[in-house]
């Protein structure tokens, strides 16, 4: 995503966590049956990943770059502190 390309992906673990089914990429059963479908839909359309990387790229910065993950460490770790005063 980060690459600004659409992702294909299984729909377990990680993935589904990171991958908007549909706006950034595809979330597919573990079958070369899905991959492949997945895989046609950027063939046949092209502007479809160009738009969906673009999409992609967006989601990467907004939610995992190290910014970000610093921003939402320092929020995990003020909580914490917090709730030990308490």
């Amino acid at each position: 995503m980060a690459a600004q390309k659409p992702v294909i992906a299984c729909n377990s673990g990680g993935p589904v966590e990171t991958v908007k089914n549909g706006t950034t990429g595809y979330l597919c059963d573990p079958t070369s049956r899905d991959f492949a479908l997945a895989m046609a839909k950027f063939i046949q359309d092209p502007r479809l990943a160009e738009s969906m990387g673009i999409e992609a790229r967006q989601h990467a910065t907004e939610s995992f770059s190290t910014k970000i993950f610093g921003q939402r460490l320092n929020r995990y770790i003020v909580d914490v502190a917090r709730s030990k005063k308490d």
